[in-house]
């Protein structure tokens, strides 16, 4: 069941009996109480969402995206809406519906399972998932409006294959840095769906990376079933 909390102004004038009534500190308190539940409200909350690229054949098999690292400014639950470079706006009322971090590389790995129809596309850390052929790393220093007023997303890109389950140290390794920038944003709205367009073009680089790696560069693999611990 659901309860709704309506609060209006209060009437300033208090006869003698509610003066007496709320002259003691509990009285007080049930004040204190009622102002502050009334004075606070849910935020909005936002998530980004795939972005649609060109398919093509080609690239590993199996690809795990792993959590990216965000800049501690930004890895936060109220969403970060302007980067001047010397000074982030933070809103007031408008937050993540998950970690961002958890977010980027879902919406990564979304787009790249829809760039490339034939590999196998999972986060890391999935519940069920199969040893990757190859990874992609992410580092996100800018997510938001940036100081030209545009949405703008600045991100070093990795690639790299994989071996037993761990990044090769003497194979292909791919590693870019990218400053992607979009149009303007009047809102919240309109910047989160900046934000996944722009991911979305990281995605086509990913995409093309994936591509010129060798397919079941290993043999031997097999599906994972990774059992959440159970706690009791």
């Amino acid at each position: 069941m659901t309860q709704t909390v309506s609060c209006k102004p209060m009437n300033t004038r208090l006869d003698r009996r509610m003066l007496f009534r709320l002259s003691g500190v509990a009285g007080l308190g049930v004040m204190a109480f009622t102002l502050t539940a009334c004075s606070g409200g849910s935020p909005s909350l936002y998530t980004l969402a795939v972005t649609p690229g060109q398919p093509q054949p080609g690239g590993p098999r199996f690809v795990e995206v792993r959590l990216p690292t965000v800049a501690s400014g930004l890895d936060r639950d109220r969403i970060v809406t302007a980067d001047s470079g010397y000074k982030l706006t933070v809103s007031s009322a408008d937050a993540w519906s998950d970690s961002l971090p958890a977010q980027i590389s879902r919406v990564m790995a979304g787009d790249l399972a829809q760039r490339l129809p034939g590999t196998g596309v999972f986060v890391e850390n999935d519940t069920v998932a199969t040893e990757p052929e190859a990874y992609v790393d992410m580092s996100i220093s800018r997510f938001s409006t940036g100081p030209s007023g545009n949405v703008e997303l600045d991100a070093t890109l990795s690639i790299q294959p994989a071996s037993a389950g761990a990044p090769g140290k003497d194979e292909q390794y791919y590693m870019q840095n990218f400053t992607l920038q979009g149009t303007q944003a009047s809102a919240t709205m309109p910047m989160v769906q900046v934000l996944s367009q722009l991911l979305g073009q990281l995605a086509d680089v990913a995409a093309q990376q994936l591509r010129q790696l060798p397919s079941g560069q290993s043999t031997g693999r097999h599906t994972i079933v990774r059992k959440k611990a159970q706690h009791g």
